[in-house]
């Protein structure tokens, strides 16, 4: 499955799009969308979506947006079943939002899991969360500058730890600001090893 070019004549097509398959299917806008990005977005590993492997990134991302449980999210977002993404992703194909690929098969979202036995589908697909830990390592350098630097405004600290502070806070802007470039040279440098 794939995007279409659709989407970039009217902003707003999409959008419609959903909210029409919602009315028709019970199932909430919001979980729509969520399906369709799933598809859509870019992933790390350049894996390429199909309709045998849908359902097991749909559930990742909801896993990642880390927002409670994925039962109850489901229950409230109107899915019953794995079928039910099969179904969204059948009409968004229909409606030419997305592009059905010759070996995608809509009847491969049925028997994966019931919204009451969702935690049996994580654990039998080892899902978990991913953890972004450049991002993590970032925002705290980052936020610990930045306290160092206030208390050594507020209080009597020796500009030597202020500086460190301010230090400690740039690399961590630094590692955020040019995340992409970094690991490009990463990547680059690893390469060049395993030759």
């Amino acid at each position: 499955m794939s995007n279409t070019n659709e989407e970039n004549k009217d902003p707003n097509l999409a959008q419609r799009i959903r909210i029409k398959i919602s009315d028709e299917t019970d199932i909430r806008v919001e979980m729509i969308s969520h399906i369709h990005r799933s598809i859509t977005k870019e992933r790390k590993n350049k894996a390429h979506i199909d309709s045998k492997n849908a359902t097991r990134f749909i559930i990742q991302d909801l896993i990642n947006n880390d927002n409670g449980s994925i039962q109850e999210i489901l229950k409230y977002n109107g899915v019953k079943s794995s079928e039910d993404f099969g179904t969204v992703v059948k009409k968004l194909c229909e409606e030419g939002i997305l592009i059905k690929e010759e070996d995608d098969n809509y009847e491969d979202f049925n028997g994966h899991f019931i919204t009451e036995s969702i935690d049996d589908f994580i654990k039998l697909q080892k899902l978990k969360k991913d953890r972004d830990w450049f991002k993590i390592v970032s925002y705290s350098l980052y936020s610990i500058g930045i306290a160092i630097v206030i208390v050594s405004y507020a209080t009597s600290i020796p500009n030597k730890i202020g500086w460190l502070g301010w230090g400690l806070g740039m690399v961590g802007w630094g590692l955020l600001t040019y995340k992409s470039k970094i690991k490009i040279s990463l990547n680059k440098i690893l390469n060049i090893n395993k030759v």
